[in-house]
């Protein structure tokens, strides 16, 4: 039977962690806010890029690109994955490395060699235990991405795939829908399809005229694009982040209570029992001096 002093000593403790797990808490749903605020802010600026693109294709069926589908055979394949620095987020990074390997196996049985671009110590460490190719890393972003991080990392995609290192490449990464709900996926972005861009009823096309030509113009956007779903894809992975260590310091914080009304329970029985005896002893003392 434990004694008092090491029950009250372990109720201590936990209430120190349930403190710290509810800080924890409480900080993760403010990041969470602000980064569905970032996104919902952006989510007009990716529709009208979307738009922009798709406007150009429509005007100019007979261009020709090589980041759209269907100018290279596609073997080599490069998977960038999106998950947290740090733990503490229940399976949030789990899944989503998960995910990458087995997308990663399914590209390897179509015969592909597939690389790994990590965004967050937590996928490298996953997938660098699995046995992946990572040819790069980048810490430090995961928790809060802006715009300039996007801008950073997309000019090195193209660059590897401008010089056929990688023919096609996917993005890994959590999609947000609620606090409490967070979907991993998966999603490629070279080479570009033009299935991604249908015509919109009632919208006319064919009345732009380009200069110096599409081609020109496509240069320049497409990667601004990708650069802008990279970033679109690190928003939403962040805020599933925060979401995910949100309800797991919420967990937390619930099983400390639990465990501290566990421990006050056995506190005030071992109490109760310690009072007994020595009501106990009293009575048998005043029993003998009789």
């Amino acid at each position: 039977m434990p004694t008092m002093r090491d029950i009250k000593g372990r109720i201590r403790s936990v209430s120190t962690t349930k403190k710290t797990t509810k800080a924890m808490n409480l900080v993760s749903s403010s990041k969470m806010a602000k980064a569905r605020g970032v996104l919902n802010a952006a989510n007009p600026y990716f529709a009208h890029m979307r738009r922009a693109i798709g406007d150009i294709l429509h005007a100019s069926p007979d261009f020709e690109h090589p980041v759209f589908e269907g100018n290279r055979k596609l073997q080599k394949a490069l998977i960038v994955v999106i998950a947290n620095d740090r733990g503490l987020c229940g399976g949030y990074n789990v899944n989503v490395s998960k995910l990458a390997a087995n997308l990663a196996v399914s590209l390897s049985d179509e015969g592909k060699e597939v690389s790994f671009l990590t965004i967050g110590n937590k996928a490298r460490d996953f997938l660098r235990r699995a046995g992946g190719n990572i040819v790069e890393h980048f810490s430090g972003i995961s928790e809060k991405p802006t715009i300039e991080d996007a801008r950073e990392i997309m000019p090195l995609i193209m660059k590897l795939y401008n010089l056929g290192e990688v023919d096609e490449v996917y993005i890994a990464y959590t999609e947000f829908k609620s606090a409490i709900t967070y979907i991993p996926k998966s999603l490629r972005i070279l080479p570009v399809s033009t299935d991604d861009f249908p015509l919109e009823e009632g919208r006319k096309y064919g009345q732009m005229k380009f200069e110096p030509s599409a081609d020109e113009v496509l240069s320049y956007i497409v990667p601004k694009f990708l650069g802008t779903t990279l970033f679109e894809c690190l928003i939403t992975a962040a805020a599933s982040g925060q979401g995910a260590t949100m309800t797991a310091m919420d967990s937390a914080t619930e099983n400390a209570e639990n465990i501290i009304d566990n421990l006050t329970l056995i506190l005030n029985r071992v109490r109760q029992a310690a009072i007994t005896q020595e009501i106990s002893e009293i009575v048998g003392g005043a029993n003998a001096l009789e």
